[in-house]
């Protein structure tokens, strides 16, 4: 098959600032062409990237693209016009997966592109209506996949859900197993901004360094605002709201070895975003779990198709006027009663192995197929 990838304008592909739905892509591109397909990836430009090149059989052709803003109507005009200059360049394929807003919408202008696949990373914001034309729609979890259709129901019969991919020969556990006598870290990996929870960590973290003292809590991710994050003031007011806590904020880690060495590190995750509707999946925790890591979260629905309650993972009601408290208690159990944690470490790891890069990509192939054939 002929499979062209094209991404939107905001973030390098490899991944050289950020962007987790850029790297899953990659991942599963990279194994696309390891089968013997002809894979292309379509991204925006960047100074340390040249504009055409071949990575482990993948094309990257780079043109274009803006910095992202938190300004979305901007974002919205600066997308389109990435679209417009971006699908007149679309080459011949059988199929076109697009991880973008506004391309969808002008891709079936050019009938030669193939079958045209939407990768559905990100809840809906009720411009589906706009993709009439689209041939299939690939949520990344069943979370997504109920709110496209509840919006946009003549979707039904073309939605497919694939969840995320983490690359497995990378995220892996570590090879002494965590020590159950030592001080634990509890981790956190994402964008520093409100939707993640970060006050409500912090102030349930309070709460157990009275109890456990020996815990330690490391937040680790992007806060600039063109990075997704919430800027310098919110992660100052954090780092205020942390003042006499054992907490370290570290830079962004976004080489992907680096960043399973600093899982490996860590004895717990957390992961506490109060996002309704902006998580979709969560890679984060997923890649924690690889490692071992027994991943906290809060109770959004999009956890449920990798984390099982008790089992794999711990969830805490963030929708309850006692969250912190919640959280505190999930914290606290799981350091506590670490033999359980320890066991659960191992089910999370076996559990992540499902999500591996070669399974997914075989579950998009499949769809590719059936979707030619028909």
């Amino acid at each position: 098959m002929r499979i062209n990838i094209a991404m939107g304008p905001w973030f390098p592909v490899p991944a050289i600032e950020g962007g987790a739905v850029h790297r899953r892509l990659q991942g599963v591109a990279e194994v696309f062409a390891a089968k013997g397909h002809q894979v292309t990836i379509l991204c925006r430009s960047h100074p340390k990237q040249p504009s055409s090149e071949i990575i482990n059989g993948v094309h990257y052709l780079r043109r274009g693209g803006f910095p992202q803003s938190t300004n979305i109507k901007l974002d919205l005009v600066k997308d389109l016009i990435y679209a417009l200059t971006t699908f007149p360049t679309l080459p011949t394929g059988d199929i076109l997966m697009i991880n973008d807003f506004w391309l969808p919408v002008f891709a079936p202008w050019k009938p030669s592109v193939g079958k045209i696949v939407f990768g559905a990373a990100r809840f809906p914001k009720r411009q589906y209506w706009l993709y009439q034309q689209t041939d299939l729609f690939i949520a990344v979890s069943q979370a997504i996949a109920k709110a496209i259709e509840k919006q946009y129901p003549a979707a039904k019969k073309r939605i497919q859900v694939i969840n995320n991919n983490i690359d497995c020969k990378i995220f892996s556990p570590p090879v002494i197993p965590r020590k159950s006598d030592e001080q634990k870290i509890i981790l956190y990996v994402g964008r520093i901004h409100p939707e993640k929870g970060l006050d409500l960590l912090l102030t349930s973290f309070s709460i157990v360094i009275h109890k456990i003292p020996e815990v330690r809590l490391k937040i680790i991710g992007p806060y600039q605002e063109n990075q997704g994050g919430g800027g310098e003031s919110y992660l100052a007011s954090l780092k205020q709201q942390a003042q006499g806590l054992p907490v370290e904020f570290c830079e962004p880690i976004f080489e992907p070895n680096k960043l399973a060495d600093v899982y490996r590190q860590a004895d717990l995750f957390c992961y506490p975003s109060l996002a309704e509707t902006g998580e979709s999946f969560g890679v984060a925790p997923l890649e924690a779990m690889a490692t071992g890591l027994v991943p906290i979260v809060s109770n959004l629905d999009c956890f449920k198709d990798f984390i099982e309650a008790e089992t794999t993972g711990y969830y805490f009601d963030h929708r309850s006027s006692d969250k912190a408290i919640n959280l505190a208690n999930a914290l606290e159990l799981a350091v506590t009663n670490w033999n359980q944690t320890q066991q659960m470490g191992l089910n999370a790891a076996k559990k992540a192995m499902e999500f591996s890069q070669e399974t997914i990509a075989n579950k998009y192939l499949n769809v590719f197929s059936k979707l030619l054939s028909a």
